[in-house]
């Protein structure tokens, strides 16, 4: 095609770890493409590709207006590093040094404190006796707010000076404290890497004159050069967004019809994987609604939907002795043309499965070739399966350089698409990138409407957009999100907008060049073929691939609890076990356990002890206090619970009862984070927890425990922030109105609190239920053993397996401060149909449905089956649960998504949840749901079995 005089060209590049693409377009169309192995001299490959697209469009330098570049060589640094959790190298940087100083933000923007000038002097007086020159600050609630973080790095700059290298995490990541934090450190860890790679495309490109250089980040969308220096984390996952939004201009430009509802769906096979997401209207990919690992780092930044599985045009295809034939997961990779049968080599590909000619005809069989394109064709069902969100068959736009191992139908695809330039969209996708602006902040109505706040979100993110160089006048808006957050009663709402627009035509990017100028007039960026990926220089380790998870090289079936006498001193394979305990009982809320977990964590690694109580041997004048958290589970995620929000409260208690002492501290409920907080209250007193707790499960109201079933009063009770401010409630004339009063309080300090709740004495203490961490256990010693995680579990607990199935559909509301709603399951298909047996229509309308009512917790789970009657399988004060068939793990409501394959189970409610008042307050109508209870069909119950008639020895733990 010959370009056009009067319009000026772009050039997309994707830098992978296989191939380098680039294409060439002119107002959407391609004049020419170039693929070529990726080496380990980015800057010359950069500049090669560069060189070989536009001989081949045949056009000038002058005719280049910019060039837009996709790179995974930032997450591959890390990923490198191949570890489990926090890579050696990055966790060597974490742990130079922290600090805290007074600051951050409620959930309605008011202050937690305001920030301390001094306190700030002091750490940058610390900070550069250490000789540290990199910093990372971290501020609660700041992507709603940034101005303390900015005013702390103003502070910091001015005390140390230009050499310091000082980043804020609210320009990294979204609300959720503990990930936005890993996510900013990694950020910072790579800052100096990323600024030599893009200087690299920066002195590639010099020779075109002109061009404008961009990098294409993470959202689809584009970023100047030295903005993406500073961020490497936002430019971990363009590939993927640059093949999705290539794949949506390819197909249009095919003429595709998306005129009717079907989902579309992008898979691009790769020579070593697949990935598959979903294409929204917008033709960007849908985005990660939840935290998301980077080399075993949890992490928050946005970044696409993607699922990945490991199948590519390099994937090895094998027989075994039996018969069966596997396809990967391993890949010869770049190797392709030197291994496969296809071009002379001697390892079966699955290139080799979908290319004939005189070498396959001779060395590859009609069987294996059935057999083995089958699996290929297993493999992509069922990912795609996975990646649906809706009902019904998708459509499939197919690109990639290995697609063509990827036949014409699909079970659950109805239309299966081809554009021209398959194998470089993800280059086309570098090519077309808009600019954009985003808000992510909490609101809550008052002085102004939610319209009103919608309304200053979308000119905020406008703005944001315009400063990153979009045209003010082809900005859209391109999500709206607005999620009420839970347990609060003041309207809280987690509020995203995101806009994009065009590239303002012109707009100048000298001044990145200057900025990059130290680094483009050093010798190395003169020594051309010499500039590689110095990744490994960056985040050098001695230590490569060791597990930070030392416990899972513990025996399971052999290990017993550390037990003397009475007391139980918790191990860090106690911890693993009670987080998956305390998540099944949490039959799906009570708040993000992790950050407790990690803190208990940190305290025995610390050589500090963490201990457990005996219940049944506890004296009558013993005395305990009953403490936990309470407030929004949302909030939990930005304001991570603290060293001293329980203890005030606990104070607050005491003095208002004139306790100047307690023997132990009671979990206000064994399900979720309040295990761990337990048990961590307790140690600050240095003080065991007892093995018990006042609901035996999780409960959404204060007044729903075992002792409001007798009428003990919640009060006296207080509760506390953390920050100083302390509530106490002498007397309530109910359990009722000291609810209402406790939450209304909770709400005024932020939506989170510590708490604590009338006293309790040895007699009543014996009476509470009885803990176990066998729920824990079970699961993982299953996996462990390899073992099934459900059939174990069950047959411990005397529980039910329910269903089966995958998530088919979520829908949430927040009403009077509670998360409610409904998720719909669909029964998965018998395994042992053949792949290829397309569902009949009729037996599809007979598939079982189990559909699951929630309020914060699991209420009650129904079957449902077209010309049948509903059938009730679990309502509570039972426990339901969901467990992921991956690995066994419980599955929490906000994680409730489409796709996910889950286990349903139901454990018998202890008996004084079944008696009349218990269901009275526990039951199906405490909740409004007009069902009958009845126990699930498992038998009597049986109590749980505590931790010393499990493990100990009578005569040595009572002595």
């Amino acid at each position: 095609m010959t370009p056009s005089k009067l319009s000026s060209c772009v050039i997309g590049i994707d830098v992978g770890g296989t191939n380098t693409d680039a294409v060439i377009l002119q107002d959407d169309n391609v004049l020419a493409w170039h693929k070529t192995p990726t080496t380990s001299d980015i800057q010359a490959g950069v500049e090669q590709a560069i060189y070989e697209v536009m001989k081949k469009a045949d056009i000038s330098s002058g005719q280049v207006e910019s060039v837009k570049i996709g790179t995974t060589q930032f997450v591959n640094a890390v990923l490198e590093q191949d570890s489990i959790d926090f890579p050696p190298a990055l966790k060597n940087l974490m742990e130079g040094h922290f600090g805290y100083v007074d600051g951050g933000l409620q959930v309605d923007g008011t202050p937690i404190l305001e920030l301390n000038i001094e306190q700030l002097k002091n750490q940058a007086a610390i900070i550069k006796s250490k000789s540290i020159t990199t910093i990372v600050i971290i501020g609660v609630y700041s992507p709603s707010n940034p101005a303390q973080e900015e005013a702390a790095q103003s502070i910091l700059a001015t005390e140390l000076g230009s050499d310091f290298d000082i980043s804020c995490s609210y320009t990294i990541g979204r609300l959720g404290f503990l990930e936005r934090e890993n996510a900013s450190i990694l950020n910072a860890s790579l800052r100096r890497f990323a600024r030599h790679v893009i200087a690299g495309f920066a002195f590639a490109i010099q020779k075109l004159g002109r061009s404008k250089l961009y990098i294409t980040l993470n959202d689809g969308t584009l970023s100047k050069a030295t903005t993406a220096a500073d961020h490497p984390v936002k430019c971990f996952s363009s590939g993927p967004t640059n093949s999705a939004r290539g794949a949506a201009l390819l197909a249009k430009a095919a003429n595709a019809d998306f005129g009717d509802e079907r989902e579309v769906l992008v898979v691009d096979v790769g020579g070593t994987t697949t990935d598959i997401c979903a294409l929204l209207k917008t033709g960007y990919p849908r985005q990660s609604a939840a935290y998301v690992k980077i080399a075993g780092v949890r992490t928050n930044f946005t970044i696409p939907d993607v699922h990945s599985v490991a199948l590519g045009g390099g994937s090895i295809v094998r027989t075994s002795d039996s018969g069966r034939t596997s396809v990967g997961p391993d890949s010869v990779g770049s190797k392709l043309e030197l291994e496969s049968i296809a071009f002379g080599g001697n390892t079966l590909t699955t290139t080799d499965l979908a290319l004939s000619n005189d070498a396959t005809a001779k060395m590859v069989s009609n069987e294996s070739r059935y057999n083995g394109l089958g699996e290929v064709r297993r493999i992509v069902e069922e990912a795609v399966d996975l990646v649906k969100t809706k009902q019904g068959d998708a459509r499939v736009i197919l690109v990639g350089g290995g697609s063509i191992i990827v036949g014409e139908h699909i079970i659950g695809v109805g239309e299966i698409i081809r554009p021209k330039y398959l194998e470089v969209a993800n280059a086309v996708g570098a090519a077309i990138a808009k600019v954009s602006g985003a808000v992510d902040t909490a609101v809550v109505p008052g002085a102004k409407t939610m319209s009103q706040h919608i309304e200053d979100a979308k000119s905020l993110a406008i703005e944001r957009c315009v400063i990153a160089g979009g045209d003010k006048n082809t900005i859209e808006v391109v999500e709206i999100d607005a999620v009420p957050i839970s347990y609060t009663t003041d309207g809280a709402t987690r509020l995203v907008v995101r806009v994009v627009g065009d590239l303002v035509e012109g707009h100048d990017e000298i001044s990145d060049f200057a900025e990059l100028s130290p680094i483009l007039q050093s010798p190395e960026m003169h020594r051309g073929s010499e500039f590689t990926d110095r990744s490994s220089e960056y985040l050098a380790t001695d230590t490569k691939g060791s597990s930070y998870e030392i416990i899972e090289q513990i025996d399971i079936k052999s290990y017993k609890p550390r037990l003397e006498g009475d007391l139980w001193y918790v191990s860090e394979m106690d911890l693993r076990f009670l987080e998956d305990g305390a998540g099944v009982l949490a039959v799906g809320s009570s708040g993000e356990s992790y950050p407790s977990y990690l803190a208990c964590l940190m305290a025995l690694r610390s050589g500090e002890d963490l201990i457990i109580r005996r219940q049944d041997t506890v004296p009558d004048d013993a005395s305990f206090l009953v403490a936990g958290f309470m407030g929004s589970p949302s909030v939990y995620e930005e304001r991570i619970p603290g060293l001293t929000e329980i203890t005030d409260a606990i104070k607050g208690v005491m003095s208002l009862t004139g306790m100047t002492d307690f023997d132990a501290l009671i979990p206000h409920e064994i399900g979720g984070l309040n295990a761990f907080e337990g048990l961590l209250a307790a140690h600050r007193f240095k003080k065991p927890a007892l093995d018990t707790d006042c609901v035996a499960r999780a409960f959404p109201m204060l007044w729903q425990t075992v002792r409001c079933l007798e009428d003990i009063p919640i009060t006296p009770s207080s509760i506390a922030d953390g920050g100083g401010r302390v509530e106490v409630f002498a007397s309530t004339k109910d359990n009722l109105e000291a609810e209402d009063l406790m939450r209304t309080a909770c709400t005024k300090l932020g939506n989170l609190a510590g708490m604590c709740v009338n006293p309790i004495l040895g007699p009543e203490a014996k009476t509470l239920p009885r803990n176990s961490m066998s729920h824990g256990r079970s699961i993982h010693l299953s996996r462990s053993l390899k073992q099934d995680i459900i059939s174990s579990l069950l047959a411990s607990e005397n529980g039910s397996l329910l269903f089966t199935g995958k998530i088919i559909s979520v829908t949430r509301t927040v009403a009077q401060g509670f998360t409610r709603g409904s998720v719909l399951l669909e029964q998965l298909p018998s395994t042992s149909l053949p792949s290829d047996l397309e569902a009949n229509s009729e037996l599809e309308r007979e598939k079982p449905e189990l559909l699951v009512a929630f309020e914060n917790e699991n209420l009650s789970a129904i079957e449902k089956v077209t010309g049948r009657k509903d059938e009730v399988l679990a309502v509570c004060p039972d426990l339901i649960t969901f467990l992921d068939m991956a690995n066994g793990a419980p599955v929490g409501i906000a994680d409730y998504k489409y796709g996910l394959r889950v286990n349903v189970i139901a454990l018998r409610a202890p008996p004084m949840w079944t008696t009349e008042r218990g269901l009275e307050m526990g039951g199906p109508k405490a909740f409004g749901l007009d069902i009958e209870y009845k126990p699930i069909t498992t038998g009597a119950y049986e109590p749980p079995k505590s931790v010393w008639e499990m493990f100990g020895n009578s005569q040595e733990d009572r002595m």
